[in-house]
């Protein structure tokens, strides 16, 4: 509605409006959502209001509805899917989350009214009934939010429950666009290796999944709480090639999202090749990497000219120490090793120049890797002070340091 309100804004009486394409598809639009707001019931302020509600492995639904001439009208309808830990609730606590969910979407409708509450769970009505039940926190919070709205909960046969029913468990066919599982079923009876499921010992969960129109079934597993049909040797291929390319992933993530729609035997391994022998994939696949060539470490011309300098520990506490302070000359080879009872780079700064500075004269070079004391800034200074160029190698690869004092 939004270009036929800016057309009218500042315009009075009899004034022109330029018409256009966008707002003849507003018109349109709006009449549309006009006339599929007559296949919903308008609220009768007066009129009973009962809320009905189902759950099942992997999604909950309900309907919220109003009496009006004795006969039961929709008003709003809710589903959602189970997120991954909420499948894995029992029967009890996922009918218990959907009436949760449904009182919560429905409550600016509930509140402050009268009205029973239906589900097909039984045990679900007496809850309320049973203070003394050892609910767990979850449940408690569930039933106390529910307890706010109603505590009118009553049974309905499940056969009676068909719109939340239908709400809660979204056809096989939505699921899998783009596959005709009409066609896959009728090959699943014709195909041995599919028939095989049926008597073979695994881990699935076999079930046949009655196609919504069409009067067939489809063997599906059912142990993911999501339909993952078994898929005959002729339609595997495609099946592969409606998910992966959609964005052409990788060969591990092709596996895992055609394993989380779809069963046969020796997924992974057709997956794995499919992916790999892709000649989208090969095409915008960066063949040539740009790698940096190894550097080479020069050794100097003279003497005590370059130094390694790094901290060994902690190590077994000995007179108050714990850590060394290693210092090797790149040219010769030459170790020292100080013992510190700190690693401050106050007491480092002083161990360098008392031991190696004094004896052997400043170097030109120092080497370190990233420690702090030797990324700090008074290490930068005591270095600026005797006209040393410091050096840091890689963090955490130790392979860039030339030489070491191994502990």
């Amino acid at each position: 509605m939004r270009p036929l309100y800016g057309a009218l804004r500042g315009k009075t009486g009899n004034a022109q409006v330029d018409w256009g394409e966008e707002m003849t598809a507003a018109f349109d639009s709006a009449k549309q959502v006009l006339a599929e707001a007559t296949m919903l019931s308008h609220p009768v302020p007066d009129a009973p209001i009962a809320l009905t509600t189902d759950a099942s492995d992997y999604a909950v639904g309900a309907v919220l509805e109003q009496l009006v001439k004795g006969t039961w009208r929709p008003l709003a309808f809710f589903s959602k899917q189970l997120r991954p830990n909420e499948k894995k609730y029992s029967a009890f606590d996922r009918e218990l989350l959907g009436l949760y969910l449904a009182i919560r979407h429905f409550r600016f409708s509930l509140e402050g009214r009268d009205f029973p509450a239906y589900v097909d769970h039984k045990p679900l009505v007496f809850a309320m009934a049973k203070a003394a039940e050892p609910w767990s926190a979850r449940q408690q919070r569930n039933l106390a939010y529910i307890s706010e709205f109603t505590t009118d909960i009553r049974h309905i046969e499940g056969k009676a429950n068909a719109v939340a029913d239908c709400l809660s468990r979204p056809s096989v066919n939505a699921v899998h666009l783009g596959i005709d599982i009409v066609r896959m079923a009728a090959n699943q009876q014709a195909d041995p290796e599919v028939q095989a499921y049926r008597t073979a010992i695994s881990g699935l969960k076999l079930a046949d999944i009655k196609l919504d129109g069409a009067g067939a079934s489809l063997l599906c597993d059912v142990s993911t709480g999501q339909p993952r049909p078994v898929v005959p040797a002729q339609w595997r291929r495609g099946v592969f090639d409606s998910v992966h390319s959609l964005s052409h992933p990788g060969q591990k993530a092709s596996q895992r999202l055609v394993s989380s729609k779809y069963v046969w035997h020796g997924l992974k391994k057709d997956v794995r090749e499919w992916a790999a022998g892709c000649m989208e994939c090969q095409r915008a696949k960066i063949h040539r990497h740009v790698k940096a060539p190894l550097a080479v470490f020069e050794v100097p011309e003279r003497r005590f000219d370059h130094v390694n300098v790094d901290i060994v520990g902690p190590l077994p506490p000995s007179c108050g120490f714990t850590h060394l302070l290693t210092m090797v000359d790149r040219t010769t080879r030459w170790p020292e090793a100080v013992p510190l009872a700190s690693t401050t780079t106050a007491d480092m700064a002083r161990a360098f120049i008392d031991t190696w500075v004094a004896r052997f004269g400043t170097p030109s070079d120092l080497s370190s890797d990233r420690g702090s004391q030797f990324t700090s800034e008074l290490w930068a200074e005591v270095a600026r002070a005797l006209g040393v160029r410091l050096h840091h190698t890689t963090a955490f690869h130790p392979q860039a340091v030339s030489v070491s004092i191994d502990p």
